[in-house]
């Protein structure tokens, strides 16, 4: 670290910058849309269809929350 005009500057290290940009935050819309799709198509009554989807929706919620954990706890 080192102090510039008061301030202390952190030294940034290039592997966890790097790190840090290799967590993906975004979706793929085809991906989500093909596994809706899919659902649809396959599932062949009423509860099929839910528990499909309600996997599905897991899913959805333990990316969102490993991306979370990584952020909060690495960066």
């Amino acid at each position: 670290m080192k102090a510039t005009k008061g301030k202390i500057m952190k030294k940034k290290d290039p592997v966890k910058e790097y790190q840090k940009q290799c967590v993906e935050q975004r979706i793929c819309l085809f991906y989500v849309a093909n596994r809706v799709k899919t659902i649809l198509s396959e599932s062949k009554n009423e509860e099929q269809l839910r528990d499909t989807l309600q996997e599905f929706e897991d899913e959805c919620v333990h990316s969102i929350g490993v991306n979370a954990l990584i952020e909060r706890y690495e960066y």
